[in-house]
This record gives C-alpha cells, sequence and structure tokens, in this order.
C-alpha cells in the first residue's frame, strides 16, 4: 500500500472533456472540489480515478468523505495555468494521515463518451508521513497558486 502524489491520469482526460469547472466556490456551475484524508494503508496514485473510502482516515471529528475545499481562483504566470484553493482546516479532530485526495462530488454527469463520473478524482497528495492531530485542528496549508509549486498546475 503506497500513496504517490499525482494528478490523476483520468482527470487530465476529463479536462479535455469539461468534466471540471474551477470557478470560484459559489459561481454558476462550480464544481464542488472536496479533499479527504488518508492512512498509510490507503493506495492511492495517478491511475486513482475517484473517492475510495479504503484507506480513509478515521478519527474523532472527521467525517467521512472529508471537506469541502473553497476554489478562491484560476490564474496564469508565464507559461502555466493555475487553480488556488484555500487553506482547509479539519477542527479538533484525532487522526493520523499519510496523504489526501483532491475530488470532484459535482463532475458533469456524462460526456460525449457516454462515460457517467461520481466523485471523480483530481489529485494525490504525498504527505511524505505520517501527520496527526490529537484534539486540534488539522490544516492543509495549499502554496500560492502563482507558484511552481501550485498543487493543480498545468504547464
Amino acid at each position: 500500500m503506497a500513496i504517490t502524489q499525482a494528478m490523476c491520469t483520468s482527470f487530465k482526460q476529463e479536462l479535455m472533456l469539461s468534466m471540471h469547472n474551477f470557478h470560484p466556490t459559489g459561481a454558476s456551475a462550480a464544481s464542488t472540489f472536496k479533499l479527504a484524508l488518508y492512512s498509510s494503508g490507503a493506495t492511492l496514485n495517478a491511475s486513482t480515478t475517484g473517492f475510495v473510502t479504503a484507506g480513509e482516515c478515521r478519527g474523532t471529528n472527521y467525517a467521512t468523505a472529508g471537506s469541502a475545499l473553497t476554489v478562491v481562483g484560476v490564474t496564469s504566470g508565464s507559461t502555466s495555468g493555475f487553480v488556488d484553493f484555500a487553506d482547509l482546516t479539519f477542527l479538533n479532530v484525532t487522526l493520523a494521515a499519510d496523504g489526501a485526495l483532491i475530488y470532484n462530488s459535482t463532475p458533469f454527469t456524462s460526456n460525449n463518451a457516454g462515460t457517467t463520473l461520481t466523485n471523480a478524482a483530481v489529485a494525490v497528495l504525498d504527505f511524505g508521513g505520517s501527520k496527526s492531530a490529537s484534539a486540534g485542528d488539522f490544516t492543509i496549508v495549499f502554496p500560492a497558486a502563482t507558484s511552481a509549486a501550485a498543487i493543480i498546475r498545468i504547464a
């Protein structure tokens, strides 16, 4: 079992089919993106196609399927495009997480090929080891969207 940081391959194809809408949260037709936390028992990588419960964290005050992300905006710089998410805090939790999955809980339901998507995977995050909180806040800090380190960056 392993968590390997990657932009999911299925997501790359789904972008070409207009299945994801990164308009800022609250905008008309904006997709709802979520982040779920996973333990070392999870297998997540570029071939992950959707949200999975296997290996998802269990802990006090952590809701199954994670929490919604806030899309702050989409920008470009030089030759790359970036998505910016607001930092996400899981409040007063007790858990240990080794990684996370960003997924779209509201992708457009079908494309021209007749594919129906549910909880479509976007990106896998590897924390580089176990991170924990004990009756405290667990915060995912996203890098600046204009940075080469942006989580979702198309170059």
